[in-house]
């Protein structure tokens, strides 16, 4: 792409993984099956087993099938592995892109999240525990007044398990508006353009 993948071309870099990983998946099975029909014709199978007598079962064929491939057809082994590999990684990367589309965030954003949610949580463990210690206080003075069971404190929860952190984004529109502001971006649109050139 070399640039930034921002509102304009979030759509082109969609279709670039997207291209990219069914090319890799196609050059993997077409080589996989060049490979299937290459064992047929050659009847590979039929050798191993009337001429050599390996049992015709999977378990005790398989590992020659291996082997006689690797001998022979070893470039395209390493290429179709090394497709397959890559179709893996651009499947995840691909995946996690339509996620950000359909939550209408970006990379940056995530990630910002994260330390803002860490944050907002040591924050709330901060209030919950200065709450905790408060309550205690206020036991330990009533304690002081009336014995209490030790047993009753070793069980009781702590206000620690009750912090919840809650991810708001105010840039989710939900499905259907965020995949087309990924596919028409606000900023190529008519009305986007009208308003901005009254304004300006």
């Amino acid at each position: 792409m070399n640039n930034c993948i921002g509102e304009r071309n979030t759509r082109y870099f969609m279709a670039f993984l997207l291209w990219h990983f069914l090319l890799c998946l196609y050059g993997t099975v077409a080589i996989g099956l060049v490979l299937a029909g290459r064992l047929k014709e050659l009847r590979v199978i039929d050798i191993l087993t009337v001429y050599y007598g390996f049992e015709n079962s999977f378990s005790s064929l398989a590992p020659h099938v291996v082997v006689w491939l690797l001998d022979s057809y070893n470039t395209q082994i390493l290429i179709m592995v090394f497709l397959a590999i890559v179709s893996m990684l651009l499947a995840g990367f691909l995946a996690y892109h339509t996620k950000l589309c359909v939550t209408n965030t970006t990379t940056n954003e995530t990630f910002k999240w994260q330390e803002y949610l860490n944050w907002k949580r040591k924050v709330n463990e901060a209030k919950a525990s200065a709450a905790a210690l408060k309550s205690s206080l206020g036991e330990l003075n009533q304690e002081m007044m009336r014995p209490v069971s030790k047993w009753k404190a070793f069980f009781r929860r702590s206000h620690l398990e009750e912090v919840e952190v809650v991810k708001n984004n105010i840039y989710d529109k939900g499905l259907l508006q965020n995949v087309s502001e990924i596919v028409i971006p606000l900023s190529t649109r008519r009305s986007f353009i009208q308003r901005k050139s009254k304004s300006g």
